[in-house]
């Protein structure tokens, strides 16, 4: 009988059937504990219109090119072919290649129309992960002096700040308009004058994300990466909690 490791490496960066259709996704975890799934899908309808809520559902994908991706990026998957396998992936977390029919039989809930809305990396985030206070129209007055905190109560583009000129007024802008579905979190506003916020056409500028990954990050594949694998070591550290202490024995 195989013990554990052999099987993980036996699934491990492995070659998905030819001629088996597979999804691809992703479980991960943040700092908070908070779990993170998600899949390549495609667009089925409105959850909600006004408020520019997609459903969005688990596409099938071609696996050998995916697998490839992954590897050209620095990342690995598990290939999914049994439930064996599936309990495999859910023990390491990551990325994985699930077959269709395992898929339809143990994880239904993660390939079917979810309602999500579209995030500042120009993915998807499912609405449940979201706070509610994200869909409002405008900041909380604590979010606002966030926002203006993290840019050094400076507009982001002209530089100036009240401190230097008394004419400066701070606005919190919505990069990705609210009306357009864009939500009112800190990676979506950023602190502009008066004089630049009027001036502003169009409205929607994207680049003014990269005003804002200045004053955190600069997002570089390298970045993305090390990302991904914090992710899959805070997912495990999750899962050891929940094990009994003999599991490995």
């Amino acid at each position: 009988m195989k013990t554990l490791e052999e099987r993980i490496a036996e699934v491990y960066n492995g070659q998905p059937n030819p001629e088996s259709p597979y999804y691809a996704i992703t479980i991960l975890a943040d700092s908070d504990g908070n779990l993170k799934r998600s899949c390549y899908s495609h667009w089925v309808g409105w959850a909600d219109l006004d408020q520019r809520i997609e459903l969005r559902a688990a596409s099938l994908i071609r696996a050998d090119i995916m697998a490839s991706l992954w590897l050209q990026i620095g990342q690995g998957y598990i290939v999914v072919n049994s439930l064996e396998d599936m309990s495999i992936f859910l023990l390491c977390g990551g990325n994985g290649l699930v077959e269709k029919s395992v898929a339809e039989s143990a994880i239904p809930e993660m390939i079917e129309p979810s309602p999500v809305v579209q995030s500042s990396d120009g993915g998807f985030v499912h609405v449940e992960s979201i706070p509610k206070s994200a869909f409002n129209r405008a900041p909380t007055p604590k979010l606002r002096m966030q926002v203006i905190q993290r840019d050094g109560s400076r507009c982001r583009i002209c530089g100036r700040r009240p401190a230097d000129y008394v004419d400066v007024e701070l606005h919190v802008h919505h990069i990705r308009p609210w009306g357009m579905g864009g939500l009112t979190q800190d990676e979506n506003l950023i602190t502009l004058c008066h004089t630049c916020h009027k001036g502003l056409d169009p409205h929607y500028n994207p680049s003014l994300f990269a005003l804002i990954s200045s004053s955190k990050r600069t997002f570089n594949a390298e970045n993305f990466t090390n990302d991904y694998w914090e992710g899959v070591q805070q997912y495990q550290e999750i899962i050891l909690k929940t094990l009994p202490e003999d599991y490995w024995n």
